[in-house]
């Protein structure tokens, strides 16, 4: 059986994106630079190694911490990526960007500390006040935030 093939781009459809393989991690990021950079209550992300994940169009990148970059559309400015420096092999994916926006399902909400006051969470997934330390396991994906 072959790895699942997920793929993605920008409002404008000038930046496409392509996963060849599962995801390490699916999460909701509820930490306040998650939700500056990408205009809401939270960040749903996927994070792929980027061995197997490519792009193609112009992209816009630009430093929202010492530890991470945000990569949008250069021309939308759709929010695509986020980068952590601390580990550069490693690429978080908006959900909101995927082709088949029910492709992977997240399964934990990280950086509750940071959460709207207004946001029921009552989907039944474990809760985390912060994110997860790195690790040097190639499979296990840090937070980026």
């Amino acid at each position: 059986m072959s790895d699942p093939i997920y793929q993605g781009g920008c409002l404008c459809g000038q930046v496409r994106w392509r996963a060849g393989g599962e995801p390490a991690n699916v999460r909701f990021c509820h930490c306040r630079l998650c939700q500056r950079a990408v205009g809401g209550p939270f960040f749903a992300r996927a994070i792929f190694l980027e061995s197997i994940f490519e792009w193609s169009g112009e992209v816009t990148r630009w430093a929202t911490s010492p530890r991470v970059d945000r990569l949008s559309c250069a021309r939308c400015g759709t929010p695509l990526f986020a980068e952590p420096k601390d580990a550069p092999a490693r690429l978080g994916v908006s959900l909101a960007t995927f082709d088949d926006r029910n492709a992977v399902q997240p399964t934990a909400h990280i950086w509750v500390s940071e959460k709207v006051a207004w946001l029921a969470l009552d989907d039944g997934l474990p809760r985390h006040a912060q994110g997860f330390a790195p690790t040097s396991h190639p499979t296990e994906a840090p937070d980026p935030c």
